[in-house]
């Protein structure tokens, strides 16, 4: 196994899914090598009645197999992957995971984000409580979050990638119900924020107070969370500038050092996103060392191919640059590598069933609506 150790990092033990390091004597995972969730949401939600009484007896089957507690779910760092939710609940559909998500992140503490617990309970705004979104790959690998400035609001996005299509709304359902929890605990009033979410509204959410008040809506064109630059300046009720600084600081090093070198199709997706636009399969193979056919190998060992990875990168690049009016389509054409706005016309609706123009005019008017992406409400 070829491991990249970081300055004052070193290897603490392996298990099947993932390798820890220990860091001031808390155990972090660099790069879990599956998909995962924080351990804690697994262990809370076993506590609950989310999960039928046989759905909890598989997972606790499943963590006997696997030598796991509830007590080592709770461990910071401690990552629970997304296979054990399809595992021990075969049937589970897109109902009862985003449901499961949901009721899950409304029933979220301060004190269970492991290495973000202090800078959460110590922001002094949520601006600031919003900036830690960036280090959830600190406690998770199965969601992306990017937040761009739009004129009146910031806008924050979500990508998920599990590998199960319908266990994706765990995490996402997860974060939202999660981040809008947190915020009113930190909050003396509840924030202002609309969340959007991709897929069909579930049923079990009908009647849910968000719903009914237009806070959480469905069919949009991406999952997003609009938030008014107003309540950018809320200030949380307990601020403390000192240990958010340090804590932030802390939560840097640590996501620079999260590296794992067989993690190859992340390292590709870092190349794509450092070019910026199109980059030849060639391009990568040579920056990573490799020949092209062995790059395509192994990334078909990983379980994807080099296509996949560029579209995905591409998509969520140029997501992230029509979320911010300022920007002509035929510059991010032009950025992205395209010759010309045909091209990446065509290109973008063949990833997401909409023209650039749509999409943008979504985004803008949270009124227009708009069928999920294409492939996103299985």
């Amino acid at each position: 196994m070829n491991v990249i150790l970081c300055p004052r990092l070193a290897m603490d033990y392996v298990s099947r899914d993932q390798i820890f390091v220990r860091s001031a004597q808390v155990l972090l995972p660099i790069r879990p090598r599956a998909a995962a969730m924080p351990g804690h949401v697994l262990a809370h939600v076993l506590d609950t009645d989310l999960l039928s009484a046989d759905e909890r007896d598989r997972f606790r089957a499943l963590m006997l197999r696997e030598r796991v507690d509830t007590a080592s779910l709770l461990l910071p760092g401690a990552q629970a992957p997304m296979r054990w939710f399809r595992e021990a609940c075969p049937d589970m559909d897109a109902e009862q995971a985003a449901c499961l998500g949901y009721f899950a992140g409304e029933q979220a503490r301060l004190t269970s984000y492991s290495v973000l617990t202090t800078p959460l309970i110590s922001a002094g705004s949520v601006s600031e409580v919003l900036r830690l979104l960036s280090f959830i790959p600190l406690i998770a690998n199965v969601l992306r979050v990017s937040v761009v400035e739009r004129d009146d609001a910031v806008a924050v996005l979500l990508a998920v990638d599990s590998g199960d299509p319908v266990l994706d709304r765990i995490p996402v359902y997860y974060c939202v119900a999660a981040l809008v929890h947190l915020l009113r605990l930190l909050l003396d009033q509840p924030p202002e924020l609309v969340v959007h979410i991709a897929w069909p509204g579930p049923d079990g959410l009908a009647d849910h107070p968000e719903c009914r008040a237009g806070r959480l809506r469905f069919n949009a064109p991406m999952h997003y969370i609009t938030v008014p630059r107003d309540t950018l300046t809320a200030v949380c009720r307990f601020s403390d500038p000192i240990a958010y600084q340090n804590a932030v600081a802390g939560l840097e090093a640590m996501l620079r050092s999260q590296i794992l070198a067989e993690d190859l199709p992340g390292r590709v997706r870092q190349l794509i996103e450092a070019q910026g636009g199109l980059l030849p399969l060639e391009a990568a193979a040579a920056a990573l060392n490799l020949s092209a056919s062995t790059l395509k190998r192994r990334l078909t060992e990983a379980g994807t191919c080099y296509s996949d990875i560029l579209a995905g990168t591409l998509r969520d690049r140029a997501m992230l640059q029509l979320a911010d009016a300022r920007v002509s389509l035929d510059a991010i054409a032009t950025a992205l590598g395209y010759s010309d706005l045909a091209n990446f016309s065509h290109a973008f609706k063949r990833w997401t069933g909409h023209s650039p123009g749509e999409f943008r005019r979504t985004l803008r008017d949270d009124s227009l609506p708009l069928p999920a992406l294409a492939g996103g409400s299985s």
